[in-house]
């Protein structure tokens, strides 16, 4: 499938975009917030091809795609720009509103959604940079430069800048994680960093005074906590302040109000106190690994791929961070990418014994991606899936971690998690570094092949079957087994081409085939014999499945979803039984076009793809039960 092809069925899979708050994209995974995670269906979903998995964490639905995640992003973006642009508009409204995000809900959102959110858009920079250090160590090994050369020194400060000035960059990411001036917080930031108070420091001041208050001075180069709490708080402050300042004084008042206020709450309290935090949170990672660190370690290695599925492994960005900036070195770093080095034995392994081309030729992609610091296509395209080869990767990662922790490898500097990060270990115990990589994909290697797995006979891993899946208990047996079908009109009104709707989502057949209805009335019957499949929350829209077979999605006006169910009225329920006429819904017309929305409504066959023909039958007009749509198969 390709990738504009995979991206309309997995915004249709999803529910579409009334069902799209917002969504973005990490390494591997579109990452969406829908408003009803019940409506996506993931069983298709997961039956894609170039879909690995779907997960659900901390409320966020993902769907993890690999390495072509960019590319499948972009072709989302292209034909769910409305949904983009609304939900901009709604951030937007958000904002002036003062509704804010903050680090609320469970603690796997937390790991799930706002880490992610606010790290992630950095991984290019620390990645570069970390390269480039790691390309200075080959410089110094093999004596093509000095350490006291300009050459050296300026490379050093190339590779330095995006750690120094990592509150900066924090303050920006974190600005649009809490949806707040990025610009505005960047500036905070800069306060942090200022030169002046290193300067102050270098002559001796421990601290200032601000209206009586004290200001410690102390160094947030490479600093974690304190800008990240500073831009949570700021996003409180932002509300307040645009609650008190009026209209006309806002592009003036309003972020002077908001820099005269965060500012020194963050040099006099939560800078300080951030970093007493982020110490003390590093000081007891070191004692804990210095007193326990074959087991904690050990215990890690075995452990961080399970992690990697549940998003937790987020939270330890913050303590790799944070252990670089006050040691100058880190434990985690080094058993990370012995993890991914073993669920690349893993695969491999797979690869090797794998009678199936498809398998073998995903597996063998899916070793490279893993050696070079990505997992999860091993992860979630194949070991998973096979089971035994993913417990094989958990323990060729404890026995890599274990060496690492008896030597205590550490890393001196942040890179990608794989083979391209080695040369940030030469002279840092790079011997015994190799020696558990080796191991970790050996071991992994081994297990998997020893232990076997279930191979791939007839349906390969990244392909999807071209049978449909079985039907559920709650769906009827017919209902899979399509036929050339009839739908009827669901509302009486005008009947229109989908291309003279506004919404291209609707007007590009992006959602699929079908007629648009402009209602003179405000009911909506069934136009099937069959189900609700999906009754939306909001009331606007529903999917019925026919006994025959066919997916119709009737959605009653243009972006109504905003009116969060005003002026609708829902009869049925999802998974009830209906025939042709039943009262679905009702609306009030009026009420809708006076709110400023188009009533026109879309009648949607979702699963297109599965007819050889949809064809309008030739009507201006209906009335209920006309016949509207003929499907041949």
């Amino acid at each position: 499938m390709d990738q504009q092809k995979l991206a309309k069925e997995i915004l249709r899979l999803v529910g579409g975009e009334d069902n799209i708050q917002d969504y973005t994209h990490c390494m591997t995974r579109l990452r969406f917030n829908l408003r009803d995670n019940g409506t996506a269906d993931r069983a298709k979903l997961k039956e894609l091809p170039g879909v690995m998995d779907v997960n659900i964490n901390g409320g966020q639905f993902q769907v993890i795609i690999g390495n072509d995640v960019s590319k499948v992003y972009g072709e989302l973006s292209k034909i769910a720009k409305n949904n983009a642009g609304s939900a901009k508009e709604d951030t937007d409204q958000g904002n002036n509103k003062g509704q804010k995000l903050g680090i609320k809900g469970s603690i796997g959102k937390f790991f799930a959604d706002v880490l992610p959110g606010i790290f992630n858009p950095l991984v290019p920079a620390i990645a570069g940079a970390g390269m480039i250090k790691a390309l200075l160590a080959v410089i110094v090994m093999f004596n093509a430069t000095a350490a006291n050369t300009d050459l050296y020194k300026i490379l050093n400060i190339i590779s330095d800048a995006v750690f120094y000035f990592l509150p900066m960059l924090l303050a920006f990411s974190s600005a649009k994680k809490f949806n707040v001036n990025p610009y505005l917080a960047v500036v905070i930031g800069g306060v942090l960093l200022h030169p002046n108070f290193a300067k102050f420091m270098a002559d001796g001041l421990t601290s200032m005074s601000f209206l009586g208050l004290p200001v410690k001075l102390v160094s947030y180069s490479s600093t974690v906590i304190p800008i990240i709490a500073t831009v949570w708080i700021m996003s409180y402050v932002e509300r307040f302040v645009r609650k008190i300042v009026p209209n006309v004084l806002k592009t003036i008042l309003e972020p002077m109000l908001i820099l005269l206020i965060v500012a020194p709450i963050a040099l006099i309290v939560i800078g300080p106190l951030g970093i007493y935090i982020g110490n003390a949170i590093a000081d007891g990672y070191m004692y804990f690994y210095e007193h326990f660190g074959v087991i904690a370690g050990t215990l890690l290695g075995a452990t961080f791929s399970l992690m990697v599925i549940t998003g937790l492994h987020y939270g330890l960005i913050p303590l790799v961070f944070q252990a670089i900036a006050q040691n100058g070195f880190d434990y985690i770093m080094p058993i990370m990418t012995v993890a991914n080095i073993a669920q690349a034995g893993a695969v491999f392994a797979v690869f090797l014994r794998t009678k199936n081309g498809s398998l073998k030729s995903l597996s063998g992609a899916s070793t490279i991606s893993a050696l070079m610091g990505i997992s999860e296509p091993a992860i979630y395209g194949v070991n998973l899936k096979l089971k035994k080869p993913f417990i094989a990767g958990l323990i060729g990662s404890a026995a890599g971690a274990f060496i690492l922790s008896i030597f205590q490898v550490a890393a001196y500097a942040l890179g990608k998690v794989g083979l391209p990060s080695l040369p940030l270990y030469i002279g840092h115990k790079f011997s015994l570094m190799v020696l558990a990589v080796v191991v970790s994909f050996v071991v992994a290697a081994v297990v998997t092949y020893v232990l076997g797995f279930k191979d791939v006979t007839e349906a390969p891993v990244e392909e999807n079957n071209t049978d449909l899946p079985e039907p559920s208990a709650s769906e009827p047996v017919s209902a899979k087994k399509l036929q050339n079908e009839q739908i009827y009109a669901p509302i009486a009104g005008e009947v229109k081409s989908l291309s003279e709707v506004s919404d291209p989502a609707f007007s590009q057949e992006t959602m699929g085939k079908g007629v648009a209805i402009l209602p003179s009335e405000g009911r909506v019957v069934s136009p099937i014999n069959g189900m609700v499949s999906v009754a939306f929350k909001k009331k606007h829209a529903v999917l019925l499945t026919s006994d025959d077979g066919a997916e119709v999605l009737i959605h009653v006006g243009i972006d109504t979803v905003k009116l969060g169910g005003k002026h609708f009225t829902l009869h049925v329920n999802q998974g009830d039984r209906i025939n042709v006429g039943d009262l679905i819904l009702e609306f009030d017309k009026d009420s809708i076009i006076q709110e400023g929305f188009e009533i026109i409504t879309p009648v949607i066959i979702s699963n297109t793809g599965d007819y050889t023909d949809i064809a309008a039958v030739s009507q201006t007009t209906v009335k209920e039960k006309d016949a509207l749509l003929k499907l041949t198969v």
